[in-house]
């Protein structure tokens, strides 16, 4: 059994409501995972942006689901803004590496 490690106040474990553990392409329990502090290896874009929205739902401030997903702030926000798109966390990535190489 896996425990995930509450990087926050909050004193409730997080859970996806399906009784399946994948849709749509996401490891479902790999967003509950990552939405309860313990960021699995491999994790997807789309299955960060995933765990944000449920984080959201849960009414965590951006600034602690930031902390828990390992994403700054901003990027968070650009993802929300977007309907919780991949995409925005796929470019924060991207960016990130070249940025990386470049140095």
């Amino acid at each position: 059994m896996t425990t995930a490690t509450r990087l926050t106040s909050r004193d409730t474990y997080i859970t996806v409501q399906t009784g399946r553990t994948t849709e749509r392409g996401i490891d479902l329990l790999a967003v509950e995972r990552a939405a309860n502090g313990e960021l699995p290896e491999g994790i997807t874009d789309a299955e960060l942006a995933y765990a944000a929205r449920l984080l959201s739902e849960h009414n965590i401030s951006r600034h602690a689901s930031a902390r828990l997903l390992r994403l700054p702030t901003y990027v968070l926000r650009t993802c929300e803004e977007s309907g919780w798109k991949p995409a925005t966390i796929t470019s924060w990535r991207e960016n990130s590496q070249k940025k990386a190489v470049a140095v």
